[in-house]
């Protein structure tokens, strides 16, 4: 990303570090300039108040502890996502949400609606703290022991199922470690278990607590000694710093892989100072085009319109776009990139838009801007920064004839959904 203006550094930080900002808003941001801003959205994200200076979006009453409750699914996810479109907090959330696609989890396994928004809620408790204590927290996390069946491993049979992804794809990578390591960690993390109210407690004689070689780290056997093996991996800070590198800046350029790996390190893991990197190396120009997966992408529309959804049109929706809150298609979680412009992801995302752009208040400037055919002035109002709609975005939102129908189109276009 070459030099740009106050105004589109502003857009920029908000669709990368949050979910967008209202027309209002960017020029808030614009007024206050954009370094006071990143300043203010790290000040009001300290970890022990990320939640108490937030709304928590859900009511337990609506989540009981029944697998066979399914309306309890729906309502989980559909508060979530009002609660990123309404959101003061946006990099708690956002952060929330890259979680979410990190220590993966699923609701087809998990059943339970409430073990999934509890690790919702550690994400956006924990999400800005240290990367150690929310490795530790997510490892016994109740929908992190039902998904990746932790909650059945004992010391005679040990489960190495959460042991090989912990390594493989939430902390270390493929290569940094062995098959021994994986038996070794299942066997110093067996005992835990997991009741039906989302109870977790240690069983001691369901546990094997030999003392074992993890990592080449002597003496592990137990959850405070594996997570301690794993925090003396150099591969750690690299495999956490890439996510963060393509997830907010679009790149995994060794060079920019490693000097947030350094600095990670040098904060002692603390995942805002590695957010704060992260962003500024972006606001200096460090970044690369990043497609926006339709949850992002929704939750920006939504924002920059101002509309609500109906529950069933949203959640129909994503589940065609392919990407719906809280059910993930694997551990490996969500594809990116150019996979979300299969035929099937788009015509979904047309579908939304037009369901966005129909519910847009009718004396709103949106339209206005759309029906008086001022190309560039409607991307300014969605926040498209750079060099706007293209010639050929321009042709087909010029060519609708209503209002709506070119604010559908505008939403739908590559120059919205790549940010």
């Amino acid at each position: 990303m070459a030099e740009i203006s106050a105004r589109d550094a502003g857009i920029w930080l908000h669709r990368r570090a949050g979910f967008g900002l209202s027309s209002d808003r960017q020029r808030e941001v614009t007024d206050r300039g954009v370094d006071s801003e990143l300043s203010s959205m790290l000040a009001t994200v300290e970890p022990t108040e990320a939640l108490a200076t937030s709304i928590d979006p859900w009511d337990n009453d609506l989540l009981p502890f029944d697998p066979r409750d399914r309306e309890s699914r729906s309502y989980a996810i559909d508060s979530w996502l009002n609660h990123l479109v309404a959101t003061d907090q946006p990099l708690v959330d956002r952060l929330a949400w890259l979680w979410h696609g990190h220590f993966v989890s699923s609701l087809e396994k998990v059943k339970v609606a409430r073990y999934m928004v509890d690790q919702v809620r550690l994400f956006r408790a924990k999400g800005f703290g240290s990367f150690v204590e929310l490795l530790r927290a997510v490892t016994i996390d109740p929908a992190m022991m039902d998904y990746l069946d932790l909650r059945t491993s004992t010391g005679s049979h040990p489960n190495e199922n959460y042991a090989r992804e912990m390594m493989e794809l939430f902390t270390l990578g493929a290569g940094g470690y062995v098959e021994a390591d994986v038996r070794r960690v299942a066997v110093a993390l067996s005992g835990w278990r997991l009741n039906r109210q989302g109870q977790v407690r240690f069983v001691a004689n369901s546990h094997d607590d030999k003392p074992q070689s993890v990592l080449g780290v002597d003496g592990v056997h137990d959850l405070d000694s594996v997570i301690d093996a794993v925090s003396q991996q150099p591969a750690m800070a690299v495999w956490i710093a890439g996510l963060f590198a393509v997830e907010l800046l679009g790149t995994a350029e060794p060079e920019v892989v490693n000097q947030l790996a350094s600095e990670f390190v040098a904060a002692n893991f603390a995942i805002d100072a590695l957010v704060a990197a992260t962003l500024r190396l972006g606001l200096s120009g460090v970044s690369a085009p990043i497609v926006l997966a339709p949850v992002p992408w929704i939750t920006v529309a939504q924002r920059v319109c101002a509309v609500d959804l109906p529950r069933k049109d949203r959640l129909l929706g994503l589940r065609g776009a392919g990407q719906l809150p809280l059910v993930p298609p694997n551990v490996g979680g969500w594809p990116g990139g150019p996979a979300w412009f299969s035929a099937s992801s788009l015509v979904a995302r047309v579908n939304l838009a037009s369901s966005i752009a129909q519910r847009v208040d009718p004396n709103s400037e949106l339209l206005a801007v759309a029906d008086s055919g001022d190309i560039d002035g409607l991307a300014e109002l969605l926040g498209v920064y750079d060099v706007g709609f293209s010639v050929a975005s321009t042709d087909a939102i010029l060519g609708a004839e209503s209002p709506p129908d070119r604010l559908a189109l505008a939403l739908a276009s590559p120059e919205f959904m790549i940010v």
